[in-house]
């Protein structure tokens, strides 16, 4: 993709969306010309791009071209929505691989990074497509409260299970998190990611990841995935010959699950992000 049609197909992305919070749309970070690398942001589950305006505009200051893919069905104004209910892994996945060849129109070479469930589509670009880094951050590839084979299943069966929406927080449920996330979530669309992170598994037991470097992010503390199934994750690649590097924010650190928000209760951005900035832009051990 050259950088017209990049820029271009942006616009359309933009003209095309409706109903959202005002601070949602698709993000783009540009310094008006090609720059030797452009990141790719990918936000959380229901969340949006608002999470990574303070990350994207300090990469942006290094002079990075940023893009910050918008996931389907996510940053609605309506908090309550229940469009969430028929978000699908393949769409998801879609939206990543477009925002992929976007940032090919913007730089020369291309780093994806992404927290949780985006950690988990920068693990699907890692292992289906020749992208120069990927970077995963806190990537949820297992359910946190269970055994990761039932996690798997539950991920494989979730479109044939009733569905039903869960607070986030059943005390705080509106007050929850950062104004544009939504505080509740419908077990559908958890276990569309859940299936995404288990064909990211599968993929990788059975061949070697494309990407030549992969980064990730681990936080010891973290309460909403299973940090284990990340490490078999990272030790099949291993296995298959990848480059593949490991950061772990320690468990006495007592983070929290989303490390990229500053206005999350809690946030520790000013320790956070220079590990971050480092392990997405700069060579590393």
């Amino acid at each position: 993709m050259t950088r017209e049609e990049a820029l271009a197909r942006v616009r359309e992305l933009r003209a095309a969306e409706h109903g959202l919070n005002p601070r949602c749309g698709y993000g783009l970070f540009d310094h008006g010309r090609q720059t030797e690398w452009a990141i790719v942001l990918i936000h959380g589950f229901t969340s949006c791009p608002a999470m990574y305006d303070q990350l994207a505009a300090e990469l942006h200051g290094r002079g990075f071209n940023i893009v910050v893919p918008r996931l389907p069905r996510h940053g609605i104004a309506d908090r309550l929505t229940t469009q969430m209910s028929h978000l699908q892994a393949e769409d998801m996945a879609a939206t990543t691989a477009e925002s992929v060849e976007i940032a090919s129109g913007l730089g020369e070479r291309v780093v994806v990074a992404g927290l949780s469930l985006g950690g988990v589509l920068a693990g699907w670009v890692a292992q289906s497509r020749p992208v120069d880094r990927a970077v995963l951050i806190a990537p949820l590839f297992g359910a946190p409260v269970m055994p990761e084979r039932v996690s798997d299943l539950l991920g494989l069966v979730a479109d044939r299970m009733p569905n039903r929406f869960l607070w986030w927080d059943s005390k705080l449920k509106m007050e929850i998190g950062p104004p544009y996330a939504y505080p509740r979530f419908p077990t559908h669309a958890y276990g569309e990611m859940l299936k995404l992170g288990y064909e990211v598994k599968r993929a990788a037991r059975r061949g070697a990841p494309e990407c030549p470097d992969i980064r990730v992010v681990l936080n010891r503390a973290d309460p909403a995935v299973k940090n284990a199934a990340t490490d078999r994750l990272v030790a099949g690649w291993r296995r298959h010959g990848a480059a593949v590097r490991t950061y772990e924010f320690k468990r006495e650190l007592g983070l929290g699950h989303d490390l990229i928000s500053p206005e999350q209760p809690g946030a520790r951005t000013a320790e956070v992000y220079p590990v971050l900035i480092d392990w997405i832009t700069a060579d590393v051990p």
